[in-house]
């Protein structure tokens, strides 16, 4: 099966089971024509806008890509006077840089096929500057969609773009469609104007296929809707850095991160239902601190911690890699083999709440087995995150109604998405070709994508082609 160009839609937010009921109810009818294939995928942790595109353009988990969250904080870096990327935060300027900030060698869709095209997404490594069709209005677009919450400007804008640029006949089309997500920020996944944000992404879809028919070009285009995320409703927010300085933990945290000094420990947030902690080790910054000196110096934390009703879950290495995760159902441990087998061994209870994992699975097989609970895939996803060096020595997943971050977010996020729950790890994937009816990751799509292109796929990454 080859094509000789693809669209791809990143509906950021979008919802599976939003999708499958507006189908049912004939609401998408151009999806339902034209794009007849739904399928259910998992996408990556942290399920968040940014770091969770990067499975898409490049085939890599955000821990492989040294992305590990839309804020972090690098120790070894910041245990360096002089250097540059200590810490990040991909919401506001500093969005321009998370294509530099993609670990050396990573190579993008961008970069492997030359005529791609870019709207409305800022990860732009190997685009050509010609190419990326938004590179200066895009930010302009935002501003005033966040200052007037007018975000379906931005959706007709994005789809408007799209008529437009089938002109040049790419090879590979990105695009990014903001409204779902941010409407499902400002109200509720199930607003009624964050559903009319889908109608929007229909109607797209329509002008989109009449104008390759016109072109006789819709028997050889494929094309792909997928999403980063999902999102469920928030209740109430936790002031992370506010609970640990209540501890007497001297915490550096986004905004305030200009003239700061002398901390102790540092909480980047992102989605906002997760998080990094990082402490300062005994001799300073450098380096990650394991499980058992953390568990040793920091006076009760981890427990602590999980006396909030906030946080459902709590990670960290141990000195020999072996990852520990608890909740306040019980505590597993987490490895994989020189063979790339995952060993999962479970203490006393299971902290998901699975029934009876095996001990050792196939990387493909702890993914088949935990696809349909409630943390779809957790096992393989704590494993990719800690590969990052910017990863924090905690990792958080906030529970369900709830999120980690309580001031300095306006608006007030009324849903939000970036934990491990299944209501932020499903992902629609919806497309004009036949797929397996097998669980799917997001990092399936980007070799997938080449090989219908006939594109030579990079070694070494996490997806695998669906076809």
């Amino acid at each position: 099966m080859q094509t000789r160009s693809v669209i791809m839609i990143l509906a950021d937010g979008a919802r599976f089971d939003i999708i499958q009921d507006l189908l049912l109810k004939n609401q998408l009818p151009q999806i339902a024509e034209h794009l007849p294939h739904l399928r259910e995928g998992v996408t990556a942790f942290p399920s968040t806008t940014g770091p969770a595109y990067l499975p898409y353009l490049t085939g890599c988990y955000p821990g492989t890509c040294n992305i590990p969250g839309i804020r972090w904080f690098d120790k070894n870096r910041y245990a360096k006077p002089f250097s540059r990327k200590k810490f990040r935060s991909y919401v506001g300027a500093e969005t321009f840089f998370m294509g530099h900030d993609i670990r050396e060698g990573i190579e993008t869709i961008f970069g492997l096929t030359p005529n791609s095209h870019n709207i409305f997404n800022g990860i732009t490594r190997g685009i050509k500057r010609r190419h990326n069709r938004t590179w200066f209005s895009r930010i302009w677009y935002w501003y005033y969609a966040h200052l007037t919450d007018h975000w379906a400007l931005a959706d007709k804008a994005a789809a408007k773009k799209i008529v437009q640029d089938l002109d040049h006949n790419p090879e590979f089309l990105f695009v990014v469609f903001p409204g779902i997500d941010e409407h499902s920020h400002l109200a509720s996944p199930f607003h009624p104007e964050t559903i009319k944000s889908y109608l929007h992404l229909d109607e797209a879809i329509g002008n989109i296929v009449k104008k390759l028919k016109k072109q006789e070009r819709w028997e050889e285009t494929a094309i792909f809707i997928v999403s980063d995320h999902g999102l469920s409703e928030t209740k109430t927010h936790l002031g992370l850095n506010s609970f640990l300085e209540g501890l007497g933990v001297d915490t550096f945290f986004y905004p305030k991160v200009v003239f700061r000094y002398g901390f102790d420990a540092a909480s980047m947030v992102s989605g906002n239902g997760m998080a990094h902690l990082y402490f300062k080790n005994q001799n300073g910054w450098a380096g990650r601190m394991p499980w058992e000196e953390l568990i040793r110096r920091q006076d009760r934390l981890v427990e602590k911690l999980l006396e909030r009703p906030e946080i459902d879950l709590i990670a960290g290495q141990r000195g020999d890699g072996t990852i520990v995760v608890k909740s306040r159902r019980g505590e597993a441990t987490i490895r994989t083999t020189d063979g790339g087998i995952l060993r999962y061994q479970v203490h006393q209870s299971d902290p998901f709440g699975y029934p009876n994992l095996p001990s050792s699975m196939t990387d493909r097989g702890s993914l088949e087995l935990t696809f349909n609970s409630d943390y779809p895939d957790a096992p393989a996803q704590l494993l990719q995150i800690f590969r990052s060096a910017r990863c924090g020595d905690l990792v958080l997943s906030a529970t369900k109604g709830f999120d980690l971050r309580k001031r300095h977010e306006v608006p007030e996020h009324k849903s939000s998405h970036g934990s491990l729950h299944w209501e932020h790890m499903k992902v629609p994937i919806v497309t004009n070709l036949p797929l397996p009816q097998r669980p799917i990751r997001s990092v399936d799509i980007f070799p997938t994508m080449l090989k219908l292109l006939g594109r030579p796929i990079p070694e070494k990454i996490d997806g695998a082609p669906l076809i």
